[in-house]
């Protein structure tokens, strides 16, 4: 099953050849996978319309049922593609298979897809999967953890999170933003690096003190455990 994607693009340029490049590269296409649909001179110029001759998000789904039916899983697969990514949503039995301990197994089948997806294409796309609704389900219990975060430094304290992959890190600088007054650094190097919660200075707006490892403390906190999320996901 497939969902939505950028069919086509409308493009003005002064020739129909740099109109032509200008809807390609809005599309991330390449011209061998493109069709010109029709080319109609304007005042200073001409408008193109480009056609995907395919889609990439079709591509994927096609990929991507390859590598579950040697797997032996069986799901349905249905896309929706940007102009930065093509997200692939999972359907069916099974998919803790799929996301693997702490989401270690989704993360390289992500890497793996998106290397062949785009080592013929102009212009890189992530794949990025979401088996069941795995990603908003990670992302509902990043932001009880920064909650929880907010509370305890509320109270005086400063606290580090534990320690969690870059992605979810990245999560979490944004999701401190629902959280007026408090505000979010990473500290450390490779697995040891961390997310730190911290109060900002009621005067002037900005961090209350020099923000350093040394200044914080691990607040009193449930670690977030991410094979929870993936059992939570998973129950019908």
């Amino acid at each position: 099953m497939v969902g939505s994607t950028m069919l086509y693009c409308d493009a003005v340029a002064k020739t129909e050849e740099e109109a032509i490049d200008i809807a390609l590269r809005k599309m991330r296409l390449d011209k061998k996978d493109s069709i010109v649909r029709s080319v109609v001179e304007v005042p200073g110029g001409v408008k193109v319309r480009v056609e995907a001759a395919r889609s990439r998000g079709q591509e994927v789904i096609e990929l991507l049922n390859y590598f579950f039916e040697n797997l032996g899983v069986k799901t349905e697969l249905f896309y929706i593609e940007s102009y930065d990514k093509i997200l692939i949503n999972v359907t069916g039995p099974y998919l803790g298979l799929i996301i693997g301990k702490g989401g270690s197994t989704l993360e390289a089948l992500e890497t793996i897809i998106s290397a062949i997806h785009n080592r013929d294409h102009v212009g890189f796309k992530p794949v990025v999967i979401n088996p069941g609704g795995y990603r908003e389900n990670k992302r509902k219990a990043l932001k009880s953890l920064v909650k929880r975060a907010c509370e305890t430094v509320a109270g005086g304290e400063k606290v580090s999170l534990p320690t969690m992959k870059q992605r979810d890190r990245k999560q979490v600088h944004q999701i401190i933003k629902d959280f007026p007054g408090f505000r979010s650094r990473s500290f450390g190097d490779g697995i040891d690096r961390r997310v730190y919660i911290y109060k900002v200075s009621d005067d002037d707006g900005e961090v209350s003190a020099e923000a350093e490892p040394g200044d914080f403390i691990a607040g009193n906190q449930t670690p977030l455990d991410t094979d929870d999320i993936s059992r939570a996901q998973l129950t019908p």
